[in-house]
Order: C-alpha cells, then sequence, then structure tokens
C-alpha cells in the first residue's frame, strides 16, 4: 500500500512539474511585434494631395453702344444745306427734344462754352445745373432714344460705377494636424516588444512630419506663383485705360463738332429749328464726356478690383491647399496611431511570438 502511494506521488509531482513548464512557455511574452502589422506601418505613408488652383476672376469691360437713332439723324444734317429740305428724323428729333425740355433750358445749353466743354473733357464734373438738366433730358424716354448707352464694368458679376469693389477674401476652416498629434498618448515602455512597437510608429511619424513640409512647400510655391503676375498685371491694366476712353472722348468731339458745322450750314433752311437742334448736339456731347469720365473711373477700379480678387482667390486656393495637407496627415496619422495600438496589442497575444 505504501509503495502504490508512493508511485502515485511521484507521478503527481511528475505531472506538476510538466503543467508548470508548460504554461511558462506558453505565457511568455514575444520579444517582437506581429510583423504583419509592423511591415504595414512600415509601408504607409502620407498621401499627397492635388493641389487646387485659384477661381478665375470674371470680368467685363466698359462699353459705349451709338445710338441708332442719333447715327441716322447725324447722317441726315449733312444734306440739308444742298438739298433744302428737313428730313423727317431730324424734325421728328426737333419734336422730341421741345418735348422733354424748356426753351430755357435750350438756352442755357446752347450757352455752355467751348471752356466748359473742354474741361469736362479733360476730366471735370459738371455744374449742378448742367448735371440737373442732363438729368432730366435722359430720364425723357423720347430724348433718351437719341444718347448712347454706357455700361460699367463689372467684376464677378459685379458693376462698378466709380465706387470701389470689395472682392470677398474667402476663408477656410483649417484643422491643425498638430492637435492630432499632441493627442496621441505617449507610451513609455523598457519591454523590447513594446519598444519596438513604438519606435515603428514613431519612424512612421517622422515619414508624415517630412512629407508634410514638403508639401506645405509646394503650396507655398504655387501660391507665390499665382500671385507674382498680378501687380504688373494690374499695372499694365490701369495703363490701358487711359487711351481707350481718350479715344472715346475724341470720337464724341468730333461727331459734335461734325453735327455742329452741318446745322451751322443748314440754319437758314432749319430756321427755329436750329436752337433746338443744336441743344440736342450738346446734350449728347456733355452727357457723352461726363459719362465717360464715370466709365474711365470705373474701369481703372475696376483694374484694382481684378487684382483684389485674383488674390483672394489665390488665398483661398492656398487655404484649401494646406487643409487638404492637414487631412492628408491627420488621415496617415490616425491609421498609423490604429496600426501602433494593434502592434502593442500584440506584444501580448501572440502566445509565443513570431
Amino acid at each position: 500500500m505504501k509503495k502504490r502511494t508512493l508511485k502515485l506521488a511521484v507521478f503527481s509531482l511528475m505531472m506538476t512539474a510538466m503543467l508548470f513548464n508548460c504554461k511558462d512557455k506558453d505565457s511568455a511574452d514575444p520579444t517582437k511585434p506581429n510583423e504583419d502589422i509592423t511591415k504595414a506601418l512600415d509601408d504607409l505613408n502620407l498621401t499627397s494631395p492635388t493641389l487646387d488652383k485659384p477661381a478665375e476672376v470674371k470680368s467685363t469691360a466698359a462699353s459705349i453702344e451709338a445710338s441708332a437713332k442719333a447715327t441716322e439723324v447725324n447722317g441726315a444734317l449733312d444734306g440739308i444745306a444742298a438739298s433744302g429740305v428737313v428730313p423727317a428724323s431730324v424734325s421728328g428729333a426737333a419734336a422730341d427734344v421741345k418735348g422733354a425740355i424748356s426753351d430755357a433750358e435750350v438756352s442755357t445749353l446752347n450757352g455752355v462754352s467751348a471752356e466748359t466743354i473742354n474741361a469736362v473733357a479733360a476730366g471735370g464734373t459738371l455744374s449742378p445745373e448742367l448735371k440737373a438738366l442732363l438729368d432730366k433730358a435722359s430720364s425723357n424716354p423720347a430724348l433718351a432714344a437719341y444718347l448712347p448707352k454706357f455700361t460699367f464694368p463689372t467684376v464677378n458679376g459685379v458693376a462698378l460705377k466709380g465706387g470701389r469693389i470689395a472682392a470677398a477674401t474667402e476663408t477656410a476652416a483649417r484643422t491643425s494636424a498638430s492637435e492630432s498629434v499632441d493627442a496621441i498618448e505617449k507610451v513609455t515602455v523598457d519591454d523590447a516588444c513594446l519598444a519596438a512597437a513604438n519606435a515603428t510608429f514613431d519612424a512612421a511619424k517622422a515619414r508624415f512630419d517630412a512629407s508634410k513640409a514638403a508639401e506645405v512647400v509646394k503650396v507655398t510655391a504655387q501660391y507665390n506663383s499665382d500671385i507674382q503676375p498680378i501687380a504688373t498685371e494690374q499695372t499694365a491694366c490701369t495703363a490701358g485705360v487711359t487711351p481707350v476712353f481718350a479715344g472715346y472722348r475724341t470720337a464724341a468731339q468730333q461727331t459734335a463738332s461734325a453735327a455742329i458745322a452741318d446745322l451751322d450750314a443748314a440754319q437758314t433752311v432749319l430756321g427755329p429749328l436750329y436752337p433746338v437742334l443744336k441743344a440736342l448736339v450738346n446734350i449728347q456731347l456733355l452727357g457723352a464726356l461726363s459719362s465717360i469720365n464715370q466709365l474711365e473711373a470705373a474701369e481703372k477700379q475696376a483694374c484694382i478690383a481684378k487684382a483684389t480678387a485674383a488674390t483672394d482667390n489665390a488665398k483661398a486656393a492656398q487655404t484649401a491647399n494646406l487643409a487638404k495637407v492637414d487631412a492628408a496627415y491627420t488621415a496617415a496619422l490616425s491609421q498609423a496611431t490604429k496600426l501602433r495600438a494593434d502592434a502593442l496589442a500584440s506584444c501580448h497575444n501572440q502566445g509565443g511570438g513570431n
């Protein structure tokens, strides 16, 4: 009986030793993280975003459209002296003038001096009296048909009428990826496996940091390239305005001079229609010169507005592109953080390591 009991005791000790040895081997933590996970971390890189270009600044130039009725009347004036006949278009124009302004206002218009006309042609403003008279004439539909149509320039759909247009600066919210970096838990370990997992993550983050810096350099270079020509274009735009509008003034004065010459030549034939038609010519000339001055000022302001809008669009593109870089960085860092967590977990779950 004692012999049997001794055998059982020895067997029990052997089984305990075997179980102990097996448990110690199976529960030992690995010395390195899962290789598939660390390889995924090693292969992870920042995605290079496609950069946006600035939006196009859309604009239309100022324009002057001649009146068909005025062209018809001016053409008819040329033959009155020779034919002794007043065409219906000319007598009709005189009737429209008389229906719009008084005899006193006709006299006022015909009393305008050459000095006054030259001053307005040089960029000066009309006297309050003349401005009120011209406003009254142009507000009459019948008389307005003999005046040219003036269209002010536009920038991004907004008309400029001598005032300043402020291009809206687009600002995009930018999420700083550094906030995500700061939020990453710092894990300090002495365990070799955990240290290896963290080292692999740190190497990936270093790649992301370098790639992000390179992408920011690209964005900055594009922005600098986009804004570089703007100042030169604005200068050229402004310089080109003056000769264009000088040409408009010259054409208006030449047309008026030719019409007055024809009226003077046909004064006897025209009789009482002469001062009325001369007043119409002066309305056309003074109105044209005054409007040309406004158009020129608006066109120069449009040059500034276009430059401002182009700068704003370049800045908006830069902001959007930096946001893309931040988003790519945050996405890569998020993937890397998850992989690091998986790698750290694998240091306890591999059951003997790789």
